[in-house]
């Protein structure tokens, strides 16, 4: 779409680019639907508003709703972190203060889930090819980036994102379809 486009055709642009702006939104929001659809939603009538208040003429519409989606994603961070700054949100009026003596440490139950989880991980991590057990721990142990995987596998950057792209399908794919019965964090001691 190389023309010029009427708020209008922003609409048209965020039907038709939807999946592409909800994948990003819950990427933002680390899997929270509900914030999420907020997220979306306040990111389209803010761009409309914009582009109408201003007689802004698009050229790339899915781009133009990207950019404003992560623009609205960082507003939201940084009224949060102002919000805290000002606020105490954890704290409870009604509470006694004796609770602050509460122990914060993670309860029993929590941590045997945590280290089953764990287990379930690394039994999948020790089935995976080798090549790919080697990606992992560049990637996920070592933290390097993928021009770091790439040089040292000597390839692209680009196949280096496409194979640890394809490593996190595998471990999805390997733990919604494990025999082991799925593990349910347990319910959090603490109020918040």
């Amino acid at each position: 779409m190389l023309e010029t486009m009427p708020a209008g055709g922003l609409w048209s642009s965020w039907i038709d680019d939807g999946p592409v702006l909800r994948r990003r939104a819950m990427r933002l929001t680390r899997g929270d639907r509900e914030e999420a659809e907020d997220l979306l939603s306040s990111t389209l009538i803010k761009a409309i508003s914009h582009v109408e208040r201003t007689d802004t003429q698009v050229r790339e519409p899915r781009a133009f709703l990207l950019f404003a989606l992560k623009n609205e994603y960082i507003s939201r961070l940084r009224r949060r972190n102002s919000e805290r700054q000002v606020r105490d949100f954890s704290a409870d009026i009604y509470e006694d203060s004796t609770a602050d003596m509460a122990d914060s440490r993670p309860s029993q139950e929590h941590l045997l889930w945590q280290q089953e989880a764990l287990a379930r991980v690394m039994r999948l991590i020790d089935r995976l090819p080798e090549e790919h057990q080697r990606i992992f721990e560049m990637r996920f142990c070592d933290e390097l980036g993928y021009r770091e995987i790439a040089a040292d596998l000597g390839i692209s950057e680009a196949l280096a994102r496409k194979r640890v792209q394809n490593l996190r399908q595998m471990l999805r794919a390997g733990l919604e379809h494990a025999e082991e019965p799925k593990l349910i964090p347990p319910p959090s001691r603490r109020k918040g």
